[in-house]
């Protein structure tokens, strides 16, 4: 999980990163990243009950990118709002499988460093 300071929490701040974001992903998972100028970056996993009507499911889901994002934490530059949209069930789904993709997407959006 990330620290209190990197998570965004306010729906206007989520809808504003949907609206103005850069895109990137495709597949299973999608980042839109917006660039705020703030010290830090903050983060939120989006789990729509189209991909399970089951709250445990998608708890599970969320958890789980929530384990990987603090893993790749250290390659996010600073400074932007990121969203992570998942668009399959992805809950029995290998963990490397998940980290490679949601690397992907990151690199993708551009808040990666290097």
């Amino acid at each position: 999980m990330l620290a209190a300071p990197n998570r965004l929490r306010k729906a206007y701040d989520i809808t504003r990163v949907y609206r103005r974001g850069r895109y990137g992903g495709g597949g299973v998972i999608s980042v839109k990243a917006l660039a705020t100028g703030r010290p830090e970056s903050r983060a939120t996993i989006v789990v729509a009950k189209k991909i399970s009507k089951r709250a445990v499911v998608r708890n599970r889901i969320r958890r789980r990118l929530a384990g990987i994002l603090h893993d790749e934490w250290q390659t996010v530059r600073p400074g932007y709002d990121i969203v992570v949209t998942v668009h399959q069930d992805i809950a029995k789904d290998p963990a490397k499988t998940l980290q490679e993709a949601l690397a992907a997407a990151l690199t993708r959006s551009g808040v990666v460093k290097g």
